[in-house]
């Protein structure tokens, strides 16, 4: 494993060298800074334009001494393995989700539960208050830095066989989950196979039906272009997923301190307009999908509240975990 590890780094470091020309210097040096951004959405996703926004806000902020060069598409790498890359600093920055980070800063696993949040506008109130800046402690301590909290979405759920309206629907079923244990404790609560694989291996995996079906929101779902193997999209809700950008510790430590500041804030400014963008698309993402011949099913109040009481194992299995968090994270709410 330690040697996959090792030649996986290297790998990826080669990559980035090539790609950026050998030009990633320090700020103390007197040169131009270039940190490399790797995501997993596509071009034309939010993920795409929030990084772009990012990378014009940090030339823009330190008069061009930093530049952000973004690698979409998992160029270099996704899921675990990006953040793995962060670790070891092969790669500066990767825009990554909860779920991924789960497996390095465990503390952000209870931000990966259930019906955990009602709407985007309460997650970010928790997420920009004392229980996120806990959560950006805890990463520090683990060599991590998290810069802010970009938005994926509430999740739903896609498959090739029928419309999902009650957890009974998934009695069998093979979903593709991200790899966190909280996503697996919950489908597995609900009677679905679970399995785990990177971003990048989806859509071959519903393709050669591999798994029956994903679960994402409606932004990346059309993205990502699911629609074309996965014809039922059920509007499920069942859980909300934040993006951290996470950035190597020792990489931000490195730059000047005036540089980190204005770093912070390009991050935390990109991240505002990446979310409102992606809160402004949902609609007309909706609408795409139903014109190309997805059948959306919506699920009502009554039907949601059916599996909310099929995850409540998920909470109780959690509970000495994430029982002081979720203290915090309610009074917050």
């Amino acid at each position: 494993m330690r040697k996959h590890k090792l030649w996986s780094g290297i790998l990826a470091a080669m990559f980035l060298v090539v790609s950026l020309g050998g030009c990633s210097l320090t700020g103390k040096q007197g040169k131009q800074v270039v940190l490399s951004l790797n995501h997993v959405g596509s071009t034309s996703s939010q993920y795409q334009s929030g990084s772009e926004k990012f990378a014009e806000l940090v030339e823009e902020k330190t008069a061009g001494a930093a530049r952000v060069e973004v690698y979409p598409a998992s160029q270099v790498a996704s899921g675990t393995k990006a953040i793995e890359f962060v670790q070891m600093g092969s790669l500066d920055i990767a825009l990554e989700s909860t779920m991924s980070t789960e497996n390095f800063i465990p503390e952000t696993g209870v931000l990966n539960l259930p019906f955990l949040f009602k709407d985007e506008e309460e997650a970010f109130r928790v997420l920009d208050g004392p229980v996120g800046d806990a959560i950006k402690a805890k990463a520090e301590e683990r060599g991590f830095l998290i810069l802010a909290w970009w938005l994926n979405g509430f999740r739903d759920i896609s498959n090739s066989k029928q419309a999902i309206t009650d957890p009974k629907h998934l009695a069998g079923m093979k979903i593709r989950v991200p790899e966190s244990a909280v996503f697996l404790r919950t489908f597995e609560t609900m009677g679905a196979v679970p399995t785990t694989m990177a971003s990048s291996e989806v859509f071959t995996a519903l393709q050669l039906k591999t798994v029956d079906g994903q679960e994402n929101p409606s932004t990346f779902y059309f993205d990502s272009k699911f629609n074309e193997v996965n014809q039922y999209y059920s509007k499920t809700h069942h859980i909300f997923t934040a993006e951290p950008l996470v950035m190597n510790l020792e990489r931000f430590q490195s730059l000047p301190e005036d540089m980190q500041q204005q770093i912070r804030e390009a991050a935390q400014e990109a991240a505002v307009y990446q979310r409102q963008l992606t809160i402004d698309n949902q609609q007309g993402y909706l609408q795409r999908m139903e014109a190309a011949g997805v059948i959306i099913n919506d699920v009502t109040d009554d039907e949601r509240l059916a599996f909310r009481q099929a995850v409540q194992p998920v909470y109780d299995m959690y509970q000495d975990k994430y029982g002081s968090l979720l203290e915090q994270i309610e009074a917050a709410k």
